[in-house]
Parts: structure tokens; C-alpha cells; sequence
């Protein structure tokens, strides 16, 4: 390690609060849809179309948030990144019309997503070496939640101090978030280093220029980007699937909406705050010592819990049962999630190229926000709940199948870099001593 143990721990904590709490404005909705509605006069049309339009921006700029975590200062990105969301945050207080809340939704992409997003995670990655990925990483997911929830709830406690039909409410929440934004942008400059690694033949590579197509084409030649992506792909999958555990405990299970709502406080929040951590203390005591063992390991358990669940769906007797089923589902998805980019760290991804790799297995992993709502949906309306949400455990199996595969080939080719490694020094020390 570069740093002392404990500024590295206060480091990560920065980077990680900073890349999860960065977002809550653009997705301001989440929360406060019907204030939106109510205090900046949108129509739910509107916020779709203010949401969407953050979202498109964002899938055309992961690929090329890599290629700014390669080449720029990740201190000057992540600083400059969180201030300017804490200004856009001060100008969407204002409550500007339509046309000004896109723009600023594809700023919002711009400093969250091209900036911010792929540099913290190389970031965070060289805060440890290969073996620690696992640690580093599920640690970083799981403050990231802390982050996320704690702000939420102070938010939120905010919020219901006022009157309810008082505009400022609304207001005074978005104020803290541009606060606490602009705050995290000053720890930035003074805890995050600018991440420059070594390279063969830096002087070329300096003068080259920033964004490249050949940084993409050769990082997309190398067979581990593509396992890692597809790893990402099947668990998001799942992450994607978690979000109508409400709705099927409602459903099939006969739930109270207030009940299933609780539920899914628990699964979102709680779950994505802790299983992270877990995850990254199964890879360190665990006999496994590997986040692609853990996540393969943790695919299996969630393919058997799905197939539980597929059982159940067709005869369902104790909500209790389907809650546990579901709980246990959410462990392996977000242990996971914890997890999955420690794998790039893990197969000994060369530091140059790392943030390309991440923002290319970004684009890759996170196509399910493209297609699970939208066909989960479409079976909602067009069949029995029992066979939709059947349809839906069959797409989450599917998916945990192509998460065991690629584990799989990342683990044996893991395995054999490490023996090629052992063999060269084993070489050199002959060598040497003759």
C-alpha cells in the first residue's frame, strides 16, 4: 500500500459516499416524484422524460469514463466532478422550466457518469493490490449504501419538517444534497491522489491524445474484459429483478402494500449497505481467497433459491417463506454486486487500461436496465401474475447460469496466469543463482 492504513480506510470511504450519493438528484424521482410534480409543475410524462433522458446520456458515456480514468487526474475529475454537481444541484433549487431541467439531467450524466463514475472505481482499485480487490470492493459498495441511506433518511426528515403543501420543502432537500455534494468535492482535493501508473513507453503514450478508439478495440481483444462483463450482466440481471419483489410478494403472497413497501426498504437500503461488506469478508476468511470464487459460489446459492422460488410460485402457502426466499436472493445479488469489480482487479488487468475496462464492462454489464422493465412489464400486463412472475425467475436463473460460466472461465484463467507468473519468477531465481 501507498498510503497509511488508515488514511487509505478514510480514503475509500470518500470515494465510495461520493460515487453513491452523486446520483440522488438525477434520480431525484426515486423519492420525491409527486413533489417534483406538485412544486416544479411536471407531469409524470415529464419526469419519465427527464429521467430517460439522464439515462440514454449515461449508457454512450460509461465507455469513455474509462478512458478518462486512464488518462486524467482522479483527484482534479472526482473534485471537479462533485462540485459541479453540487452547482447543477443549486440551479435545479431554482426550479427551472422542462428544457432547463435536460440540460441539466445531461450534465448531471456528464459529471456523475463521464467523470466520476469509472474514476472512483480505479480509484478504490489501487487503494489495495490484486489480492485485496475483493476487500476493497465490497467495502466500497457497502459505504456507498451507508452513504446513500443515511443521506435519505436525513433528507427525508428535512422534507417532513415543513408544511406539506410549503414549496421550500422540496427545495431544502435539494439544497443539502448540492451541499454535501460541493463538501465531498473539497475532501476529494485533499484525500484522493491523481491515480498515474506506470506504462511502457510513457513518453508515446503521453503524447497521444486523450480519447482514443484503439484504447477500446484492445481492451474489448482481451478475453477477461469480456468475462467480467458478462459476470456484471447476469447479476445486474438479478439486481434489476430484486426491484418487483414488492409487487410478487404483494401478488402471489396477498402482502400489504405498506408491509411489501417496508420490504423493500429492506432489501434496497439495509441489504445494499451491509451484504457488501459480507461479501468482501467471505472473499478475505473464506478458503476461497478469490471474488470470482465468491461470486461463482454465490450464484450457485442464488440458483437454488430461485428454483425454490419457482416452486413456491406455483403453490405459495407462508409469506414467510417467499420473505426468506427473497432475502436470501438479495444477499447473493448484492454480496455480489459488492464483488463483480473486483474481478477486472482480481485477473491482473494492467493498471493503464483498468478504467477503460470498467467503463467497458460498464456499458456491457448494465444493458438489463435496458430490457428487464420493459419485458417484465409487458408480462404484468399481459398474463396471469403466477405465469409473469414464473417467466421472471426463469429470466434470473438464466442469467445466474451465464454468471456460473463466466466465473468459471475467469477463474481458469486466473489460475493459469498465476502459474505462468510462479514458473517466470521460479525461471528468474534459477537464473540468478546461476
Amino acid at each position: 500500500m501507498q498510503q497509511s492504513n488508515f488514511r487509505r480506510w478514510v480514503t475509500l470511504a470518500i470515494i465510495s459516499i461520493s460515487g453513491g450519493v452523486s446520483f440522488d438528484l438525477a434520480y431525484l424521482r426515486y423519492i420525491y416524484q409527486i413533489p417534483m410534480a406538485k412544486f416544479m409543475g411536471f407531469s409524470n410524462v415529464e419526469i419519465g422524460l427527464i429521467m430517460s433522458t439522464f439515462g440514454i446520456t449515461a449508457i454512450i458515456l460509461y465507455a469513455p469514463s474509462g478512458i478518462i480514468a486512464d488518462k486524467f487526474s482522479h483527484r482534479i475529475m472526482m473534485t471537479t466532478a462533485m462540485i459541479a454537481t453540487g452547482l447543477l444541484g443549486c440551479l435545479m433549487a431554482f426550479y427551472p422550466p422542462l428544457w432547463v431541467m435536460l440540460v441539466i439531467q445531461v450534465a448531471f450524466a456528464i459529471t456523475t457518469i463521464l467523470m466520476l463514475w469509472s474514476v472512483s472505481i480505479k480509484a478504490a482499485s489501487l487503494l489495495g493490490d490484486h489480492s485485496e480487490q475483493g476487500k476493497i470492493m465490497g467495502w466500497m459498495e457497502g459505504l456507498r449504501g451507508v452513504g446513500v441511506m443515511a443521506l435519505a433518511v436525513f433528507t427525508i426528515w428535512i422534507f417532513s419538517r415543513f408544511a406539506p403543501d410549503n414549496a421550500d420543502s422540496l427545495k431544502a432537500v435539494i439544497l443539502i444534497y448540492s451541499g454535501v455534494y460541493l463538501v465531498l468535492g473539497i475532501l476529494c482535493w485533499f484525500f484522493v491522489s491523481d491515480g498515474f501508473t506506470a506504462r511502457e513507453a510513457q513518453e508515446k503514450e503521453a503524447s497521444k491524445p486523450a480519447f482514443q478508439l484503439s484504447d477500446i478495440i484492445s481492451v474489448l481483444k482481451i478475453p477477461t474484459t469480456w468475462y467480467c462483463s458478462m459476470i456484471i450482466f447476469g447479476v445486474y440481471t438479478i439486481y434489476a429483478i430484486l426491484s418487483y419483489s414488492t409487487n410478487y410478494l404483494t401478488e402471489i403472497y396477498g402482502m400489504s402494500l405498506v408491509a411489501a413497501s417496508y420490504m423493500g426498504i429492506v432489501i434496497n437500503k439495509i441489504f445494499r449497505a451491509m451484504c457488501g461488506p459480507l461479501g468482501g469478508l467471505i472473499t478475505t476468511f473464506s478458503r476461497f481467497k478469490s471474488p470470482t470464487r465468491v461470486v461463482q459460489f454465490l450464484a450457485l446459492v442464488g440458483a437454488i433459491t430461485l428454483l425454490a422460488l419457482l416452486m413456491t410460485n406455483q403453490n405459495p402457502q407462508s409469506v414467510a417463506v417467499g420473505i426468506g426466499l427473497i432475502l436470501l436472493l438479495a444477499f447473493t445479488c448484492y454480496a455480489s454486486r459488492g464483488l463483480y469489480f473486483a474481478c477486472p482487479g482480481e485477473a491482473r488487468t494492467p493498471t493503464f487500461i483498468m478504467g477503460t475496462t470498467v467503463g467497458i464492462c460498464s456499458v456491457i454489464g448494465f444493458l438489463p436496465d435496458v430490457f428487464v422493465y420493459p419485458v417484465v412489464g409487458h408480462w404484468q400486463d399481459t398474463l396471469p401474475a403466477a405465469e409473469a412472475y414464473r417467466n421472471m425467475w426463469l429470466m434470473g436463473l438464466t442469467a445466474l447460469c451465464i454468471v456460473m460460466v463466466f466465473t468459471f472461465l475467469l477463474s481458469r484463467k486466473i489460475r493459469a496466469t498465476d502459474t505462468e507468473s510462479k514458473n517466470s519468477a521460479s525461471l528468474a531465481t534459477e537464473t540468478s543463482g546461476q
